[in-house]
């Protein structure tokens, strides 16, 4: 999360399936950004290449095949609704089903810091509460214990 905010101007947005991102290996990733290149995802996307990059299975369900987006994220993991349970790398879906926005809890806490590409201007870093406010209700926890 960290290293993608430090490149947050060649972080792009666009809503892209398959995902652009399926393939693309941390060295990849590291290789492409350090050469002043660019790469171009929407929220759920990037948040399916974070768990990819730490080990995970696809939070989506489908095996990293390039498909899922909000709504199968919300469809396949088990959910929760208080904030102060959500560790790091949780995922926290804005917005009734199938969701408007995904984030990634970047730090735990009362009011956690959400690691957040919604648009152009991302990935940021952002309050829970903040994030909140930019959308409907509810904000669904998801949880990666299993992944």
């Amino acid at each position: 999360m960290a290293y993608l905010l430090a490149h947050e101007p060649q972080i792009h947005y666009a809503q892209v399936r398959p995902m652009r991102t399926a393939g693309l290996t941390e060295a990849q990733l590291r290789q492409r950004l350090d050469a002043k290149g660019y790469i171009s995802m929407d929220c759920s996307e990037a948040v399916t290449l974070l768990c990819r990059l730490a080990g995970l299975h696809d939070p989506n369900g489908l095996h990293y095949n390039g498909s899922g987006y909000t709504g199968t994220l919300l469809a396949h993991l088990p959910h929760y609704s208080d904030p102060r349970k959500a560790k790091v790398g949780a995922l926290c879906v804005f917005g009734p089903a199938p969701g408007e926005h995904v984030a990634m809890v970047m730090e735990p806490g009362v009011n956690p810091v959400m690691w957040s590409h919604g648009g152009e201007s991302g990935p940021i870093r952002i309050s829970f509460e903040r994030e909140r406010a930019l959308h409907r209700r509810p904000a669904t926890f998801l949880s990666i214990a299993a992944l």
